[in-house]
Formats: C-alpha cells, structure tokens, sequence
C-alpha cells in the first residue's frame, strides 16, 4: 500500500481564504502553499513574511532528543536566529492534508531527520506545528470518530494516510510513533 497521498482528500489540498493583494478582496490559498511560502521565508531570513504567515499565538509542540530541541525551528520562528544564513535542514517532501501539512527532511549532514506537522488555520496563517526530531511518523486519518451511530470503534475505522520516507541509514534506529488526524 502506498502511503504517501498528496492528501487524503481525493488530491485536493484544503483551500483557505486570506486577505488578497492590494485588491481588498480574498484569495484562495492551499494549507500547502501557505507552508511552503513559510519555508521561502525562513530560508530568506524574511522576519516580516514569517509573521504574516504564523499565528501570534502559535502551538508549538516538540518530540525527539532535548538536545535539539530549540536547535532549528523555534529560534527561527521567533527571531532568535536572526542573521543566520537560511534553513539548516532542507524539506525533501511537502504533503498535506486538508489543514494538516507535514514536511519531512534532513540536515546538511544527514544526521538529523524532522518531521513538522504544521495546522493551517482560518485566514491562511499557521496555528501549530508538532516537530518531531530523529522520530518516524505514522500519519492516520480516523474515520467515524464524530459518528454516534458507529457501531465500532473509531480506531478500527481508522486509515493511514501517510508514513516517513527515512533515509536509509536511519531507518533501524528511530523511534516510531502514530499521529491521528
């Protein structure tokens, strides 16, 4: 079974609607796209684009080794890595799910792998992001869960969506855990 969907919503990355150009009106964006401009920006050390994109009062959830974990992302996201010269990992795969975006890749080294799991919210701006450092992820999807009239449990209706594509040298020694959207 291959896993790794665009989106489990039939291809269709969830469009949201955001304050358009100078125009006054909206436009339409995809939850990934909104993620990516935020990669362009962080790469670019654009602190102003980064704003914009985030939530003032962003979630920000860590998993992996305490050792890295204000490393990368979350100086980045607050300014604390002003003057640094763009991204230290590089995305090697953007795929979303409706709200959901999840964004794997790995350090200049190949020694550290991430996982973000970003939440797109109302408006285009990004509310979360769950960072998972040195740690597979398996991504499912439960169906029924809000259903009253389901006669079994919502785990076993569930439907994995997506799964880490790890590099080969990582893939015996990494802890694994299961993200349910």
């Amino acid at each position: 079974m291959d896993c790794h969907k665009g989106d489990a919503n039939g291809g269709a990355d969830a469009a949201i609607l955001r304050p358009g150009g100078g125009g006054g009106g909206e436009e339409a964006v995809s939850s990934k796209a909104v993620v990516e401009e935020l990669y362009r920006a962080l790469e670019l050390g654009d602190g102003d684009a980064v704003r914009q994109l985030l939530n003032p009062d962003l979630d920000w959830w860590f998993h992996g080794p305490r050792a890295h974990q204000h490393l990368v992302l979350m100086r980045l996201l607050t300014g604390g890595a002003a003057g640094s010269s763009g991204l230290p990992f590089k995305a090697r795969a953007v795929d979303a799910f409706g709200a959901t975006v999840l964004a794997e890749g790995t350090d200049a080294t190949g020694a550290l792998y991430w996982v973000h799991a970003w939440t797109v919210g109302p408006g285009g701006r990004v509310t979360g992001v769950r960072e998972y450092c040195n740690t597979a992820l398996v991504v499912t999807r439960l169906a029924g869960a809000d259903d009253a009239s389901a006669t079994a449990p919502p785990c076993s209706q569930s439907q994995q969506v997506w799964q880490s594509r790890l590099p080969d040298r990582a893939r015996k020694n990494l802890p694994a855990l299961v993200l349910a959207i």
